[in-house]
């Protein structure tokens, strides 16, 4: 297990989680690269071997997935869109 930066240390700090000793976040490299569900301890060691722990420039909680909910919402939307698009397009058919 490698050692994280100490900035990046203190920002795991205050991150929720922090007082059970095991983080899972998202690194975001230097380079610009997303590593997903890497498990620090203590918040200062990380257990992926993936990428030197140098180089991380950011850490953040995993985003939440999308629920169900909004994903009927934003399809019933666009269904009500196409029938929409439909009805204007017959009305205003020029004959």
């Amino acid at each position: 297990m490698d050692e994280l930066p100490l900035a990046i240390q203190m920002k795991l700090r205050a991150m929720p989680g922090a007082d059970s000793g095991v983080q899972t976040v998202e690194v975001i490299l230097e380079d610009g690269r997303l590593v997903p569900d890497v498990r620090i301890l203590d918040c200062a060691y990380v257990e992926d071997d993936t990428f030197e722990p140098e180089q991380v420039a950011d850490v953040r909680l995993p985003a939440a997935p999308p629920s169900a909910s909004s994903a009927l919402v934003f399809l019933l939307l666009l269904l009500a869109g196409i029938f929409v698009m439909y009805y204007l397009l017959r009305a205003f058919k020029p004959d």
